[in-house]
């Protein structure tokens, strides 16, 4: 029987765990357009518990999560166990599965089948994996990338286990930043999450730019992350709740000032650093009021359009988290900033 309220079917986690009927159904809900996100927790939450069971993946506090990771020359791969945690940020699956949707199927407008990049796919091929029950064989193809063999020996059981292969063309072990797509391959959507809150770390900006500038005219997913600077007091930013409160929580009053973008992650903008050689990018400059009052503390901002109207907005996950800006700050200061590349990528604060 469905649940009236979200038309989530409780018996879903009894049903065969490999019927891709029943993937199937449960990604039709994801996609319902009338659905808010948090309207689709039980689904994201139904999808987490069926891909950890079928890959027996357990974390628990004596695990070393990031064992296995691999710093590259462009940042942080984080390690299989900790890229399998990411299936536990109920928003950001939801919004990146949803998007990845939509870009696939204005591609298919022009071209069929879309030839779809999957960079950094980790050991579920998470985006990917539950589109392959509701899109045709002959309307979409994927090609899976992961730096570590054990994700992608793991993703390819999984899909295999839904009976569900004959979707991917390759799987590749391989750097992104270093992989060169075969001219007869070139994908017509891009999609990878690689990154970090700020687009810190991790190396989200390489790859990006390094297949976008091999395939020009693909999609990318996300479309567009965006790093602002913003002034927050922080004793507004949320609301405290008793132990013991029942109901839905109010909406935080926050009180926050926007100084402005500094850097931004998109198609136009690689374009725009094409003959940049060098090891930083270009990013922008506020100016922090002249008479700011001391309850006012400088923050990065990261906000995430996946594709179309699918964002990710504040504490919607932990890429979105509000990141406090270190180093003496004073009322009347011009920040200006740059987009530092290399093993350790991050926006920097000049000095």
């Amino acid at each position: 029987m469905l649940d009236k309220e979200n038309n989530f079917d409780p018996n879903f986690a009894n049903a065969n765990p490999c019927d891709p009927n029943e993937l199937k159904r449960l990604t039709t809900q994801i996609l319902n357009p009338e659905k808010e996100l948090k309207d689709l927790i039980p689904q994201a939450i139904a999808l987490r518990d069926l891909f950890e069971k079928l890959t027996n993946f357990r974390a628990d506090t004596g695990q070393d999560i990031g064992a296995g990771q691999t710093r590259l020359d462009s940042g942080l791969a984080i390690s299989p166990a900790l890229a399998a945690m990411c299936i536990r940020e109920l928003f950001r699956t939801l919004a990146f599965i949803r998007g990845l949707h939509e870009a696939i199927n204005d591609a298919a407008k022009t071209r069929c089948p879309v030839r779809v990049l999957y960079a950094g796919c980790g050991p579920y091929a998470l985006l990917a994996l539950p589109l392959m029950t509701v899109l045709p064989r002959e309307r979409v193809v994927f090609t899976l990338l992961d730096i570590h063999q054990e994700c992608l020996d793991k993703a390819s059981a999984l899909i295999a286990s839904f009976g569900l292969g004959h979707y991917v063309e390759e799987c590749i072990c391989t750097d992104a930043t270093r992989y060169q797509i075969p001219k007869e391959k070139l994908p017509h959507v891009i999609v990878s999450e690689t990154m970090a809150v700020a687009l810190h770390n991790e190396p989200q900006v390489s790859i990006a730019r390094h297949l976008l500038k091999q395939a020009p005219t693909a999609l990318m997913v996300p479309q567009s992350v965006s790093v602002e600077v913003c002034l927050i007091n922080w004793s507004r930013e949320h609301v405290l709740m008793p132990a013991d409160f029942v109901g839905e929580f109010p909406e935080p009053d926050r009180d926050r000032i926007y100084l402005g973008k500094i850097f931004e992650l998109d198609a136009a903008n690689i374009q725009n650093w094409e003959g940049i050689e060098g090891d930083t990018l270009p990013a922008g400059k506020v100016k922090i009021p002249s008479s700011l009052e001391r309850k006012y503390k400088p923050c990065l901002l990261t906000n995430i359009t996946v594709y179309g109207q699918h964002r990710l907005q504040n504490y919607d996950c932990s890429l979105t988290l509000p990141q406090r800006l270190r180093g003496k700050i004073e009322a009347g200061d011009e920040l200006q900033f740059y987009y530092q590349l290399g093993n350790n990528p991050q926006l920097v604060l000049e000095t």
